[in-house]
């Protein structure tokens, strides 16, 4: 079973999300700010990270960073109200694996975890 942390500081958010991806199988953790993230990264083994890009202690991207620079590998998840093309670029370049924009369908958030954990795996295999 995958292990995924989502990173979101709105409460009624989280539990939504952390309904449908426990259902679809999935092990879920969750934080509230991008510090308390990093923390978590470093003392759970996480498969994936959904993360916020509005975040009370730091920007969302910043976060990715930060865990990236920390030396986790797995798969992250970008939600954020902006996902142009620009949006997403910045996002990838800040480490993240895929970006979903809100509103979103919950079937499209646990599709994306799912394809995130894929590229991850083939990432590692290659």
């Amino acid at each position: 079973m995958a292990t995924v942390l989502i990173v979101e500081d709105e409460p009624d958010l989280v539990h939504v999300m952390g309904l449908v991806l426990t259902r679809a199988g999935f092990e879920v953790h969750s934080e509230g700010a991008g510090e308390a993230a990093r923390a978590h990264a470093r003392q759970v083994q996480l498969d994936a990270v959904v993360m916020d890009r509005g975040l009370p202690d730091m920007d969302g991207l910043e976060a990715v960073r930060l865990l990236r620079s920390d030396g986790y590998r797995g798969a992250i998840l970008v939600v954020s109200g902006c996902a142009g093309p620009e949006h997403v670029s910045t996002s990838l370049a800040a480490g993240a694996d895929a970006v979903l924009a809100k509103p979103f369908s919950l079937v499209d958030l646990v599709e994306q975890v799912r394809l995130a954990l894929e590229k991850d795996v083939v990432a590692e295999a290659g």
